[in-house]
């Protein structure tokens, strides 16, 4: 493990966890939401939909283009790594049981920043709030093997020089 790229992962662990606070956040207060009509909303419930949207794709967004690949980096070199291979990596890890997990929550965030939508608000709604559930369950395991496995390894190494 080079210095440099564990820099980057702390760098991107650090961002990371600060972008899945707020994301837990919405998902709680958005909870309260389920079911409802879009009708039935007022103006600031909208918002809450719209920030747990927008928190939902930024974390996604850290969680494979930058903490994922981070962590490739780290532990390989500094090496060509296709997002593939970064998902892959991620269900050899125990991450997700099936890779193909990361690459619906990629696809959905895709979905919501390249498609307007609308009045299928509510529909999205529920699909969103189901797989930020999915992306902080999903996130601990990673955050949890960082620190165990690879933070770990360096406090104890930084002992031992």
């Amino acid at each position: 493990m080079k210095f440099k790229s564990l820099e980057v992962l702390k760098k991107n662990v650090e961002d990371f966890k600060k972008a899945l606070l707020w994301l837990e956040k919405s998902v709680s207060k958005c909870e309260r939401l389920r079911g409802k009509l879009f009708e039935e909303l007022k103006d600031e419930e909208v918002e809450s939909i719209e920030a747990l949207f927008s928190r939902y794709s930024r974390c996604v967004d850290l969680l494979i283009n930058r903490v994922l690949r981070s962590l490739e980096i780290a532990e390989l070199g500094d090496v060509i790594i296709s997002k593939l291979d970064i998902v892959i990596s991620a269900e050899k890890k125990g991450f997700v049981e099936n890779y193909e997990e990361l690459i619906a929550l990629k696809d959905l965030r895709n979905e919501l920043a390249h498609e307007y939508i609308g009045d299928m608000v509510m529909e999205k709604f529920d699909e969103v709030w189901e797989n930020s559930v999915k992306l902080i369950e999903i996130s601990g395991k990673v955050l949890n093997y960082i620190e165990t496995q690879v933070f770990s390894y360096l406090r104890k190494r930084e002992k031992n020089e």
